[in-house]
């Protein structure tokens, strides 16, 4: 099933599928889910400018991490081959925080290198999974210009940028304006238009 990688098309996508593809595929529902989340990280990239020094050499591709325990399978595949502002898009998939937390204390090396890794992502999706944890991973990373991406209960109470969320078995999201302009990111109107809810700055 080929994914179109265009924002307003994604975001009318239902997540329901044909009654024999989901006879064929017991878990397609969950699949078909993740597709659409994927495709909409792809289209974030288009609408979101990171500051100069982010993205300053030209040649690096723009990385996608993943961390904790990956719900999205197959579901890059249709966009790997793909361009996003002239660049390529990585995915970098990463271990739990506490692993992370538990390396980084015994300063081993490995784990200095993930974390360093997981910082010059440019966007990167909290999965379910280390949901107790998000508030640490983006407290981890804020500093270093990182796109913030969840689906879970109060992500962007946390301090995360972009929360997808399901209504009506439709894939929404929402944004927190306040926090990406703490890292320094710049959504464009077009992106903000399009989500469920927007976090405007405190005043």
């Amino acid at each position: 099933m080929k994914i179109k990688v265009y924002i307003f098309v994604v975001v009318a996508v239902p997540l329901c599928v044909a009654r024999g593809a989901a006879k064929a595929q017991p878990d397609s529902t969950s699949n078909r889910e993740y597709q659409i989340k994927a495709a909409f990280l792809y289209n974030f990239i288009k609408f979101v400018d990171w500051p100069k020094e982010k993205i300053a050499d030209s040649n690096e591709p723009i990385t996608v991490g993943i961390i904790g325990k990956d719900p999205f399978g197959k579901a890059f595949e249709p966009i790997m081959n793909k361009k996003v502002k002239n660049r390529k898009v990585v995915i970098k998939r990463f271990s739990s925080f506490e692993e992370l937390k538990k390396s980084g204390q015994n300063r081993d090396a490995e784990a200095q290198r993930q974390i360093k890794a997981l910082r010059k992502c440019h966007l990167v999706f909290i999965c379910s999974s280390e949901e107790k944890k998000h508030k640490d991973i983006i407290n981890l990373v804020k500093d270093h210009h990182v796109l913030t991406v969840g689906d879970t209960k109060d992500f962007l109470e946390s301090g995360g940028i972009i929360n997808f969320l399901t209504e009506e078995k439709k894939v929404r999201f929402e944004i927190n304006i306040a926090a990406a302009k703490q890292s320094k990111l710049k959504i464009r109107s077009q992106l903000l238009r399009l989500a469920k809810r927007v976090v405007e700055e405190k005043r």
